[in-house]
């Protein structure tokens, strides 16, 4: 009996919060109508690139939402472009599933979504090359680029470390992996893009890190 009510009130609490997220969205929409988003940059950082409505959990960006939390706030088949580089895999699988849905849907046909991630298969590779010269790169100021006193450590340091304010890395995806979410979305081109190659204009202020990521664009 008592686990039964404890279900109960935990879907309760389920659908309160799914509501109180849902008119948080629709508030942040309305608010944000007069602003005339076209092109956003998901979970940007402090630097913002021109041209893109910056989201993002820090100081320095144009909304601060967590976007863990939060779908984005824009209505259905408004955007031109959504990109996000470097930051799908601080989500679970599930939530980072529901975001690109959520891109789908506020992207207008013929939009476009560009993704950097970091690239499991890549990084597999190198761990089994055994590529010290990757693993064991320095920062300007001398310190170690990667975490960890070993090539393994530096490599489990992928998948258990990388903290950013305290949010750890959730998942990681090769090409494939990602593609499979863009494509039960609805997109209807996937496509895997070089550095810097790209439908998007400006993509080198967009694009970085191309010794480790992999560059998915998909179009709606």
């Amino acid at each position: 009996m008592y686990r039964a009510a404890a279900r109960s009130i935990y879907h309760s609490l389920g659908k309160v919060r799914w509501a109180a997220s849902r008119l948080r969205r629709k508030l942040l929409e309305y608010r944000l109508q007069s602003r005339g988003v076209q092109k956003v940059n998901l979970c940007c950082g402090p630097k913002p690139v021109p041209g893109y409505f910056g989201i993002d959990f820090t100081a320095g960006c144009d909304l601060r939402l967590d976007l863990s939390l939060c779908d984005l706030p824009f209505a259905d088949d408004t955007l031109e472009a959504v990109v996000c580089m470097s930051a799908i895999n601080y989500f679970t699988r599930r939530r980072a599933e529901e975001l690109v849905l959520e891109t789908f849907r506020v992207l207008r046909p013929g939009g476009v979504c560009r993704m950097g991630v970091q690239d499991m298969r890549a990084l597999a590779e190198r761990y089994l090359r055994n590529d010290t010269e990757f693993f064991f790169q320095k920062l300007p100021d001398g310190r170690d680029r990667f975490g960890g006193a070993t090539i393994g450590d530096k490599f489990a340091a992928w998948f258990y470390g990388f903290e950013i304010k305290g949010m750890p890395c959730k998942y990681f995806y090769d090409y494939d992996s990602l593609a499979y979410l863009f494509k039960t979305a609805g997109f209807s081109i996937i496509d895997k893009k070089q550095f810097r190659e790209s439908r998007l204009e400006d993509i080198e202020l967009i694009d970085n890190r191309p010794d480790q990521m992999f560059f998915l664009e998909a179009v709606k």
